[in-house]
């Protein structure tokens, strides 16, 4: 049945409209539950008033529509609707062919949460106002536990800026802080940034103070002069970029070191280009002045590095049906800090790489690999090496899966051009065949209920590798890993290409899988997992003695493993590798943790290394986090040297997080020594973040 009561006021609204547009007065799109006219012209709106205009939209109980002023009287809950704000207010005055008019008792709510409550708000348009008798707050509304009051203040959502004038920072309604005048940044803006503080053994007492310069849309830079007690002032500029192109990132600190009495640098910085034609470019840069700049002044997990790598590269990737492959070029910077120098530490000046695969037939594909590098140091032998290495790989799986089969042959060269006179050979070479072949199954048996998964995987490969001796030859980057589920089910266990193992090698791997999913449409969760795996090698020959020790026997050690997850969120595991033929442990390592949707956590470690394997060592480790109260948040980590009897490092976390506001504080201790002291760092830092103050620029 259709509604006449409804259809009469559309009949009038429409009327009205167009006899105000008749007499030369801005059109009005009005809609309430009743709508009347004056003599004089006035039109009457009441109950459920919605007024649209451009990009906003007014309700109202009670609306006068003044047609030959084009003034718009609004009153009892007035809301003004808009992609810039929502405005609230007791009763409002406005223009209808403008933006402009006043408000009483009116809260402005911008989109990032933020309001504004004043007695008496001016419009000067749709992104300035300007306030009297006011109050500004980020927090939300039932949590204010911080607020700006003032007697003025000018809006400027355009400039991203609030201005007040006679101005009060209050917490908790108790003013703390006056000033005669406050510019409040509503969004990137420059400005000072929240002060950090901490003291500790190494630096003492630390304040810093960062300033954020926001230049321009696209970049910006943060300057932070950084007090420390024990060290002096150390100077920090960031400088960020951001583009279409891609980004850059430089950071650079010094300090004129008064301990020491000297000056310390660092300088860093990341940068990424995705250019035409499917290039690349890509640049991290980490250097610092000497090898114990990290432990005395890094707070992260750099403080305990001893390796500094900065590179530059230039890739691109194509792909041209069944041509494709990707190729790259690079210079690499390497900074070890164990020296005291760096001129015997190897450089990549440059280094070009490249990897190709063309599709002769779905089950045949022809690779061919290179890289060409120079390697350039001060001190020890240097020169260039180019390893080519094309094979054939025949990928084939049984339809339907269960089984599948890679076989890959092929060879390897490896050239090098050394630079030394003294060499009695500068350009050896080295040429080895090699061929793999791995087989994988898997048996599976699925629940009635489609719930339960049982299964079974085994994994058999077999490597042969004709590799000659290469002991006589340069080291560049390589080095021989001991065995590990990483390197198990591979012909070659050495790093780099400068040294290959000779193989003749079976691997066997064995996986048990139990998995369950609560609901058909759910993934499937792993509540067990059970692995093993060794391997038998014919040969027995070590290619460089230096750093292969030939095997004594052919069976390798066992590798196991054992990952249990009962219960969402809880989970132990444990992985090791037994030496059967002398009949000890080589290697251990067991750890358990739980956590919860709500953030707590708790995981403990043990890693253990026998010293007939390689170097012994044996650690205790454990992390937790916990929600003590719905705000408190408290975590930990330790590390445990069982050796050395002596905790390696420990932190202590304490924080609260309000709604509007995070307050924590950070106790930790170190024992990464370094040629400034050998005594322990130790020390605490403190977070103060107000939500809409302290976050800007970060």
């Amino acid at each position: 049945m259709l509604d006449l009561r409804r259809i009469l006021q559309a009949i009038v609204a429409t009327t009205l409209l167009l006899a105000a547009t008749a007499s030369n007065a801005a059109p009005v799109d009005i809609s309430a539950d009743e709508i009347s006219r004056s003599s004089d012209g006035v039109i009457t709106a009441r109950g459920n008033v919605i007024i649209k205009r451009e990009r906003e939209t007014l309700r109202a109980d009670e609306v006068l529509y003044r047609s030959e002023q084009q003034i718009l009287e609004a009153r009892g809950h007035v809301v003004i609707e808009s992609p810039q704000a929502t405005i609230q207010a007791e009763d409002a005055i406005m223009q209808a062919n403008s933006k402009t008019g006043e408000m009483n008792k009116a809260t402005i709510m911008l989109p990032d949460g933020s309001r504004l409550v004043a007695a008496r708000v001016k419009r000067i348009d749709d992104q300035r106002f300007e306030a009297e008798e006011l109050t500004y707050s980020a927090c939300p509304i039932d949590e204010e536990s911080w607020s700006i009051a003032a007697s003025k203040a000018e809006l400027d959502q355009q400039e991203g800026s609030l201005t007040v004038q006679h101005s009060r920072f209050q917490l908790l309604g108790v003013p703390v802080l006056y000033a005669p005048w406050w510019q409040q940044p509503l969004r990137r803006k420059s400005g000072l940034l929240m002060p950090k503080v901490a003291s500790g053994k190494r630096r003492g007492t630390e304040v810093a103070l960062p300033l954020y310069l926001a230049v321009d849309p696209s970049w910006d830079f943060t300057a932070t002069p950084h007090w420390m007690s024990a060290r002096g002032v150390m100077g920090t500029g960031e400088l960020r970029h951001i583009s279409g192109l891609g980004s850059e990132r430089l950071q650079a600190a010094w300090i004129d070191d008064a301990e020491l009495n000297r000056q310390r640098y660092r300088f860093d910085g990341a940068i990424h280009w995705d250019l035409p034609a499917n290039f690349a470019f890509d640049a991290d840069g980490d250097f610092v002045s000497d090898p114990d700049y990290l432990a005395d002044y890094d707070t992260g997990d750099n403080i305990s590095a001893y390796y500094l790598t900065s590179h530059a590269t230039l890739s691109q990737g194509f792909d041209l049906n069944t041509f494709t492959g990707d190729w790259m070029v690079q210079a690499r910077h390497q900074q070890n800090l164990l020296l005291a120098n760096n001129k015997t530490t190897l450089q990549i000046l440059p280094r070009a790489e490249s990897r190709m695969q063309l599709e002769l037939h779905p089950n045949l594909l022809l690779h061919f690999d290179q890289q060409s590098t120079r390697f350039d140091r001060i001190t020890g032998v240097d020169g260039g090496r180019m390893d080519l290495h094309p094979y054939l790989e025949i990928p084939w799986e049984l339809g339907g899966g269960g089984l599948a089969a890679n076989m890959q042959i092929g060879a390897r060269q490896t050239r090098y051009w050394l630079q030394q006179s003294n060499l009695t050979n500068t350009r050896p070479v080295r040429t080895t065949i090699e061929a793999n072949l791995e087989l994988r199954s898997d048996f599976e048996r699925i629940s009635d209920s489609r719930s339960w998964r049982h299964l079974i995987s085994p994994v058999i490969r077999y490597d042969y590798i004709d590799a000659p001796d290469q002991s006589a030859l340069p080291n560049f980057d390589s080095g021989f890993g001991g065995l590990s589920w990483s390197n198990l089910l591979s012909g070659n266990r050495f790093v780099g290409y400068d040294r290959i193992e000779r193989s003749n090698r079976i691997s066997l791997v064995l996986e048990n899988r139990l998995q369950h999913k609560a609901d058909v449409d759910q993934a499937a969760r792993d509540l067990l997992i059970l692995r093993a795996g060794a391997a038998y090698d014919r040969q027995r020959k070590s290619v460089d003695p230096a750093l292969q020790a030939a095997t004594p026997r052919p069976f390798s050690n066992l590798l196991a493993e054992v990952i249990l997850s009962p219960v969402a969120g809880l989970h132990i595991a444990g992985s090791g590798q037994y030496n059967h033929a002398q009949r000890y442990w080589a290697t251990g390592y067991a750890t358990a943790g739980y956590a919860d949707a709500r953030g707590n956590g708790l995981n403990i470690s043990y890693a253990y290394t026998d010293a007939r394997y390689t170097t012994r060592s044996q650690t205790v480790s454990a992390t937790a986090n916990i929600r003590l109260a719905n705000r408190w948040l408290a975590a930990g980590t330790w590390q445990y040297d069982t050796l050395l009897k002596l905790s390696q490092q420990s932190s202590v976390t304490l924080k609260y997080q309000h709604p509007c506001w995070t307050l924590g504080g950070e106790g930790y201790r170190t024992n990464r020594r370094t040629g400034t002291t050998n005594a322990a760092n130790f020390g605490f830092r403190i977070l103060l973040e107000f939500k809409g103050l302290g976050s800007v620029g970060s």
